[in-house]
C-alpha cells in the first residue's frame, strides 16, 4: 500500500481521525516498531502511555492497510510501513532521530535528538512548549551556522565553551549550513523521542501537526 507524497497529508490526517491518536505518537509508534520490532502490545502501551484498547485498534487498522505485519512475537513494519515512515520524516525535514548521551550537560535521564535539515525561523519558546506538553522535562536547540555550532541567543560558538561536546556533535551528525539539532530530555527514552518529534513539527505543517478536538491521545 504505497503512499505517494501528494497524498501524505490526507493519509496521515485520516489515520489520526480514524484511530484517535495524535500525530507525534503515530510517528513514535512507527519508530518503535521499526527499531525494536517485533514489538508486543505491552511494550507499546508502556512506552507510548496509551490505553491497550487504543493500541490494539491501531495495530488492527495498520495491519489491515498493510503498514504493519503481526507475528507471534509482536508487530513489524512492512516495506510499505517503512516507506511511509521515511516519507513522513522527509516531509518534516527530519534527517534522523536517535538517543544521545549529553554526559555532564544532561538535563534528565534520557535524551533524544532530531537532526533537522535547513529549516529556519524556529520559535524557540514554542518549540520548548511543544516538547514539554509531550512529556519532556527540558528542550534545547543547537544550530549550525557559518561552520559553527550555536545556541540561538545564548552561545555564538559552542566549541569555544564546550569543545568535547562540539566535537562529539560534529562527529555524530553530518551537519551542513542551516541544519539544526533539537534535543528533548525526559525520564524515559521513548518519551524523549515523542517529545522531540512534537517539538520538531513545523507549524506550517498544520494538517498533521495540529489535532482536532476528536483526537484525545
Amino acid at each position: 500500500m504505497p503512499v505517494h507524497s501528494s497524498e501524505l497529508d490526507d493519509f496521515i490526517d485520516g489515520l489520526m481521525r480514524e484511530r484517535k491518536i495524535k500525530f507525534p505518537k503515530i510517528v513514535t509508534l512507527f519508530l518503535l516498531i521499526k527499531e525494536k520490532g517485533p514489538v508486543g502490545r505491552y511494550k507499546m502501551v508502556k512506552e507510548l502511555e496509551l490505553p491497550e484498547g487504543i493500541i490494539r485498534g491501531a495495530l488492527s487498522y495498520f495491519t489491515n492497510i498493510g503498514i504493519v505485519r503481526a507475528t507471534k512475537k509482536g508487530a513489524l513494519l512492512t516495506e510499505a510501513g517503512t516507506d511511509l515512515l521515511s516519507k513522513i520524516l522527509e516531509k518534516l525535514k527530519i534527517k534522523n532521530i536517535k538517543n544521545f548521551d549529553f554526559e555532564f550537560l544532561a538535563l534528565d535521564s534520557c535524551c533524544a535528538v532530531a537532526h533537522i535539515s535547513q529549516r529556519k525561523n524556529f520559535n524557540i519558546l514554542a518549540l520548548r512548549d511543544k516538547a514539554v506538553r509531550a512529556g519532556a522535562s527540558a528542550c534545547m536547540m543547537i544550530s549550525y551556522e557559518k561552520g559553527r555550532l550555536i545556541l540561538p541567543k545564548v552561545y555564538e560558538d559552542l566549541s569555544a565553551l564546550f569543545p568535547p561536546l562540539a566535537g562529539k556533535l560534529n562527529k555524530e551528525f553530518p551537519l551542513v549550513e542551516g541544519d539544526s539539532l533539537i534535543f528533548a530530555f525526559a525520564p524515559r527514552a521513548w518519551k524523549a523521542r515523542e517529545a522531540v518529534i512534537s517539538a520538531s513539527i513545523d507549524d506550517a505543517y498544520r494538517t498533521i501537526a495540529l489535532t482536532s478536538g476528536k483526537v484525545s491521545y
